[in-house]
């Protein structure tokens, strides 16, 4: 494994966003974005890491917001200003280096705060606390990933993808996910789940991972994976992918007091 911290595997992936919105899901992920922009007409949206400047850009496009990226590797930051400072949206656009757990943004200073494709590789209960604190009464957590159906009940995927991906902390099941976030005062208002194919193999080859022990557990877990992640020969698998919008609750009366 040659990726010691997120940061490493942030700046590996921002060469071909493999891992972390890739282009293959651009359009299921930012016409739901879109929806919610118009939707909610933010002033200020968050968007946790860089990812793939076409987000970005895209976001900058449909608003007329301003947009706080929080990015943790000042080198994709430093990138993304050589590459992007003739856009005539980069007055609108402020970066700060600076991480997901200990969120350097001030109590409900965000209308929006969108992330694609990170949550499981965070520490959920902190990053959720911090995404919380963050956002306005009534703002939105615009929030896509896989999860896992709600039949696997063992979580026998995440081991795999823990395998796959040793700084991959842990999917949800689709309800627990959104369990979780309501009791975190995250009321979800759009919910969308799409079927993503994926190769085992391929991601593993990415990171470096030996492809016996993926193999292994394949084998080991070849039943479930067959009947719930319809596994063919060549690894590839199908995995529920979330794209949702969930609304920051305020706190009853009683709560308060």
């Amino acid at each position: 494994m040659k990726f010691l911290t997120l940061q490493q595997l942030l700046e590996h992936d921002a060469h071909s966003h493999t891992l972390i919105e890739p282009d293959e899901r651009f359009e299921i992920i930012t016409s739901r974005l879109a929806d919610c922009i118009q939707t909610y007409k933010p002033a200020v949206i968050v968007k946790i890491g860089l990812g793939n400047p076409k987000y970005i850009e895209y976001i900058m496009q449909q608003s007329k917001a301003l947009l706080v990226v929080v990015e943790p590797s000042l080198k994709l930051i430093h990138s993304f200003y050589a590459a992007h400072s003739n856009k005539e949206w980069m007055n609108r656009f402020y970066s700060i280096a600076g991480n997901f757990h200990d969120f350097p943004i001030d109590y409900y200073k965000a209308d929006m705060l969108v992330c694609i494709d990170t949550l499981d590789m965070l520490d959920t209960g902190r990053a959720i606390d911090e995404f919380r604190r963050s956002l306005q009464f009534e703002g939105v957590l615009f929030l896509s990933g896989f999860v896992l159906p709600n039949e696997d009940i063992e979580g026998i995927f995440d081991e795999i993808a823990h395998t796959i991906n040793p700084l991959h902390t842990d999917y949800y099941l689709e309800d627990d996910l959104k369990t979780f976030l309501s009791l975190n005062e995250f009321g979800v208002t759009k919910a969308h789940t799409e079927k993503i194919t994926i190769n085992l193999f391929s991601i593993a080859q990415y990171l470096d991972i030996a492809l016996e022990n993926v193999e292994k557990l394949i084998e080991e877990n070849k039943e479930i994976l067959s009947s719930l992640y319809y596994l063919q020969e060549d690894g590839t698998i199908t995995l529920p992918y979330m794209i949702s919008a969930f609304v920051r609750q305020k706190p009853s009366r009683d709560e308060e007091i």
